[in-house]
């Protein structure tokens, strides 16, 4: 079965350490000084399974600061339903019948506490719901010590009276530097001295040793011409292409082609059966002699059979009035194609492939049968697997869940078989059934085409819709 499913413009320009071990000593030693500003909150979303695997439905959720205690935990947290934290939630809230639960909350640590009729509670203790990583806001930040931060974005200005030092990558959106006439000299053991002259207005730096390095330019980078000893792991976050020997030889690097930032050229040639000269009316491109070409279509013809006549069969929702129609085509391990089958079709189709809703009225359940029933016909097949949700009347109930259709005892009921469950009559709330409308594909014995088949494209109403393998004789469509 298959289913269709700045870096730093200064590398190297270590420029002073004041910025950066500032923020976080004053966020971690001194947290007092730093007001925070009214942020967004952050969203936590989750689902919880039964032990079986299946969404559970209705089950509690309790969500307390950090430290919590207690079984119900306390204290209980502030929750919402918005980012700004403007609409409150209540708390417990509870899953829905696909099991999820989502809410806001201000960053920070938080107890989750699971439970409910037939679940043994479970307390998930330190959850961390985090700032906007892209954007912490602060009112304001004072210290009278070392500010130490991984990056710092200012809106304003900012002050320094003394040194700044920059030990990383220094980030602004204009750093002016003045022009030198003259450059310096070279920089104090351990630093660089980063410039621009005067004569060309290009970046440069000089080292320790006195060497000066550059100009420094977006396309050519460093122009060092120099080995360079690295000591530490080196991290290459784009591509690396070398002329070898060591540690390969990259073809790109001598008009070769074959990696995805690298692919080969197309042009539009012609040739005829039998013969091996391909006729390029607009020039062959860069090609040469040697070169290796893929002609699609060219080869020899398939020996494969064309795939028969496949039976179209609508499943899990029935009697429906659309029409479809599907084809196959046979694909060898060469690449070759078959003609494409006789057609197959059904006129009894869902009008709309996989998820549809349908609106129940009630359920009822005694001796662990229960029956739904719907105020319209339902078309529902039994064996069928249905999503119930939107019961309501307590904070779990088992008419919600993820069921098997048993029986269809008529157009406007069906039954499941709930085990153990207790008796129930239960017409409150919005009760939907969700469920996957299909269509099936069968192939008659000895349809198959042959050995050599790699897949079979499957077309519905002319498009291709999936693929089913080689010598799997059915196709099951679901969108």
């Amino acid at each position: 079965m298959t289913r269709p499913k700045i870096a730093s413009r200064f590398k190297r320009a270590k420029i002073i350490t004041f910025l950066w071990l500032l923020v976080t000593l004053a966020l971690h030693v001194w947290p007092g000084v730093v007001a925070p500003a009214h942020a967004q909150g952050s969203r936590k979303d989750d689902i919880v399974f039964n032990s079986r695997g299946i969404p559970l439905a209705g089950a509690t959720i309790r969500i307390c600061a950090m430290p919590a205690s207690g079984q119900p935990c306390t204290p209980l947290a502030q929750i919402f339903s918005d980012a700004a934290l403007t609409q409150a939630l209540a708390n417990p809230t509870t899953t829905d019948g696909l099991g999820n639960y989502s809410f806001y909350a201000a960053p920070g640590k938080y107890e989750i506490e699971i439970s409910g009729p037939g679940i043994t509670t479970k307390q998930l203790p330190n959850v961390i719901l985090p700032n906007d990583p892209s954007s912490p806001t602060f009112s304001s930040v004072n210290s009278s010590g070392a500010i130490s931060a991984f990056s710092l974005n200012l809106s304003g200005n900012l002050t320094v009276n003394g040194n700044t030092t920059v030990v990383g990558n220094l980030a602004s959106g204009t750093l002016n530097l003045a022009n030198q006439s003259t450059p310096p000299g070279a920089a104090g053991a351990g630093t660089v001295n980063l410039y621009t002259k005067t004569a060309d207005k290009r970046l440069y730096y000089k080292d320790d040793t006195g060497t000066e390095i550059g100009p420094i330019a977006s396309g050519s980078g460093a122009q060092t011409n120099v080995p360079n000893t690295f000591t530490a792991q080196q991290n290459f976050d784009a591509n690396f292409e070398a002329k070898g020997p060591n540690p390969y030889f990259s073809l790109s690097r001598y008009g070769g082609y074959g990696s995805a930032t690298n692919p080969p050229p197309t042009i539009t040639c012609s040739i005829s059966s039998g013969s091996t000269t391909l006729s390029c009316p607009g020039g062959s491109g860069d090609f040469q002699n040697g070169h290796s070409v893929v002609v699609p279509k060219a080869g020899a013809a398939t020996s494969l059979t064309t795939p028969g006549q496949p039976t179209v069969t609508p499943t899990n929702l029935l009697n429906g009035t659309t029409t479809y129609t599907y084809q196959l085509i046979a694909e060898d391990r060469q690449g070759g194609l078959t003609a494409a089958s006789p057609s197959g079709q059904t006129t009894t189709g869902a009008s709309t492939l996989g998820a549809n809703n349908i609106t129940f009225l009630s359920c009822v359940r005694t001796n662990g049968v229960a029956t739904y029933t719907s105020s319209v016909a339902h078309n529902l097949q039994s064996g069928a697997q249905v999503n119930i949700s939107g019961f309501t009347g307590g904070v779990f109930d088992s008419c919600n869940g993820v069921k098997t259709i048993a029986s269809t005892p008529t157009s406007t009921t069906f039954t499941t078989n709930d085990g153990p469950l207790a008796n129930e009559t239960n017409n409150t709330g919005t009760p939907t059934v969700t469920v996957i409308a299909c269509n099936t594909l069968t192939f008659a014995s000895g349809s198959f085409s042959g050995v050599n088949t790699i897949h079979y494209w499957v077309y519905r109403n002319s498009a291709v819709v999936g693929v089913a393998v080689g010598m799997d004789p059915w196709f099951h469509q679901e969108i």
